[in-house]
């Protein structure tokens, strides 16, 4: 899963002039960009929903998880996001591609937590959209601001996390895991790391609205879109691990 947002690197850019072609053709939209992110969060929720029963069953059956498809999609995921990434242009086509391939990873992966302990998925699904809808509401009444600082903070805090994640990877692989899966300090870090994924989601909104304003190519809906997507399944992953800390203990 991406742990950044992936499109404010293309906003500076795009603040030098290099994608705004001086109001020819069509520009983006806040109403087109809504409707390609209900869009994009629809494929993946459909696509989830079918790969988490599928792998549901498959667990059962097999008692064991369909790794393939598993790590395939999410492969393929990343690989998706980086053409999308590197090439805004392509995003029409590669960000419904992200949420076929995300989604397809994202219902394995609840597969697992679901057959672990029942009624996770649901409760995360429900958390991941109040969230989501909380700091909607604290971006649009101004009760946060993205000040410079705060996306310096932000990205700052999202890249240190990244680089932890990497890091307990790796330990992972001697044996050694950096940060515990149980306890009150791994609620804590559930909870500091879910914070920094929902505070994502403000530089998200405040994207939309900035490429809206600077009359951004039509093609940028399509990318604020795979934007948010990539923060809003970063966020759920995250809820996802939360629960399951505290069903632990």
């Amino acid at each position: 899963m991406a742990l950044s947002n992936p499109a404010m690197g293309v906003l500076d850019r795009a603040a030098s002039g290099e994608f705004n072609f001086g109001g020819l053709g069509e520009t983006a939209t806040l109403s087109g960009t809504t409707t390609k992110s209900i869009l994009l969060v629809a494929i993946t929720f459909i696509v989830g929903y079918g790969s988490m029963i599928y792998s549901l069953g498959y667990i059962i059956q097999n008692q064991a998880t369909p790794s393939l498809l598993m790590y395939g999609s999410i492969i393929a995921a990343l690989v998706v996001a980086m053409i999308a990434i590197f090439k805004p242009q392509s995003t029409p086509i590669t960000a419904p591609l992200y949420a076929i391939c995300e989604g397809a990873g994202l219902g394995t992966l609840s597969a697992v937590f679901e057959f672990k302990y029942p009624g996770i998925v649901a409760t995360a699904v429900m958390s991941t959209f109040v969230v989501m809808m909380a700091m909607l509401a604290l971006w649009k009444f101004k009760l946060i601001v993205p000040t410079a600082r705060f996306r310096s903070i932000v990205i700052g805090a999202t890249c240190g996390i990244a680089i932890l994640y990497l890091l307990n990877f790796i330990c992972n692989l001697f044996g050694f895991p950096l940060l515990p899966s149980t306890g009150a300090f791994a609620i804590i870090v559930s909870l500091a790391v879910c914070t920094i994924a929902a505070l994502n989601l403000v530089l998200d909104f405040d994207m939309i609205e900035q490429s809206v304003n600077e009359g951004l190519p039509k093609y940028f809906e399509y990318y604020c879109s795979f934007s948010l997507l990539v923060t809003i399944c970063w966020l759920y992953v995250e809820i996802l691990r939360l629960l399951s800390v505290v069903n632990r203990e």
